[in-house]
């Protein structure tokens, strides 16, 4: 059995105060595993988002365990959370989060630099041509098609080799053809690197690359037993 690199344990989390309290999340656990693809799906405001942004240490919950690559996140101090997001989770998002004035080759080596990486460029170069995007490295964001700069938005998140990545509907804003690119680029970065990755996602065709479905209904956990069609 690999080992348990992020989970969660009893998390809570409300938004709000008093009888205009949400609960987003209701006692929720589960156990992410290395080389595994997980889908967290749920209509909008379900609190799908809320759990990623847990996972990848961007907010605490109100309550529970939450365990990243065996840092107890609860009672972890601000600095140490930062550093566990710089080097070791890597982030996918809807729109891609590039800066328009870089190159993809200079975005990509940005991701090497904040983490503190040697010859930034040299991996940069390694992780676009990884992606299929060699012969695009010294174009704009702008002069790249929507799929081309989600594979860019992968590249940056895997350049430092992360082992958790976390994507926030990485296919919305794609066709079809480019979605199935990028949720292929997904799931062989899971199986060859053995990276725990999880999908926030409404898209149901990114279930054919999923080891897990999990849908999340009224702030609670509930696990599809077969994947969706």
């Amino acid at each position: 059995m690999p080992e348990t690199r992020l989970a969660v344990e009893d998390v809570s989390v409300s938004y709000g105060a008093g009888g205009a309290a949400v609960l987003a999340l209701d006692r929720v656990s589960a156990t992410f595993q290395p080389g595994e693809v997980t889908l967290l799906m749920g209509a909008s405001g379900s609190g799908k988002t809320t759990l990623l942004s847990i996972l990848g240490c961007l907010r605490k919950p109100d309550s529970g365990r939450v365990t990243v690559l065996g840092s107890d996140v609860m009672r972890a101090r601000d600095s140490q959370l930062v550093n566990l997001r710089r080097d070791h989770i890597g982030f996918v998002f809807q729109f891609f989060r590039l800066f328009r004035s870089l190159s993809a080759l200079e975005n990509v080596q940005l991701g090497v630099e904040l983490s503190g990486g040697n010859r930034g460029r040299d991996a940069a170069g390694r992780a676009l041509e990884a992606v299929g995007l060699t012969a695009k490295q010294h174009l704009l964001p702008q002069q790249m098609s929507g799929g081309e700069r989600q594979r860019v938005a992968i590249a940056r998140a895997l350049v430092k080799d992360p082992g958790i990545l976390l994507a926030d509907e990485p296919t919305a804003a794609l066709d079809r053809v480019s979605g199935s690119q990028v949720a292929e680029l997904i799931r062989a970065s899971a199986k060859t690197r053995g990276i725990v990755a999880v999908v926030a996602t409404h898209d149901p065709r990114l279930a054919a690359i999923a080891d897990r479905v999990i849908e999340i209904r009224d702030g609670k956990l509930h696990e599809t037993p077969e994947k969706l069609q």
